[in-house]
């Protein structure tokens, strides 16, 4: 198997699952004089993971619940992966581009060369 095919089996890997968007937690006060929160910031309720994303011009938000917060993680993470083999395979594919694109400036030269022999 090449290495090429090797990082497209990786991409689709990561595919399966990627989410693209950022994750934040913060904390909160919830409004009760009462509560320690309103006198403590060590004490105000969280940490809540957020979910930023952006569609159709605009950044959105969303709550996301604990029991959701490794999954949404491993998610951004497929994200990043397959950013990371995206852009291996566009360097592989930028390096042949170069490759391919030297030999015509090569084979342009050789042929002005021959021309300018035979007058």
């Amino acid at each position: 198997m090449s290495r090429k095919d090797k990082l497209l089996l990786e991409l689709e890997h990561a595919a399966a699952s990627m989410v693209q968007g950022s994750l934040s937690e913060s904390t909160r006060q919830c409004g009760d004089p009462s509560c320690a929160c309103a006198h403590d910031p060590a004490s105000r309720h969280g940490p809540h993971l957020y979910f930023r994303y952006r569609a159709e011009g605009q950044v959105r938000s969303v709550y996301v619940p604990a029991e959701l917060g490794e999954a949404l993680r491993g998610a951004q993470s497929a994200w990043a992966q397959f950013q990371q083999i995206g852009t291996e395979i566009s360097a592989d594919n930028r390096e042949r581009l170069l490759s391919s694109l030297e030999r015509e400036k090569q084979l342009v030269r050789a042929k002005r060369s021959q021309r300018r022999r035979k007058t």
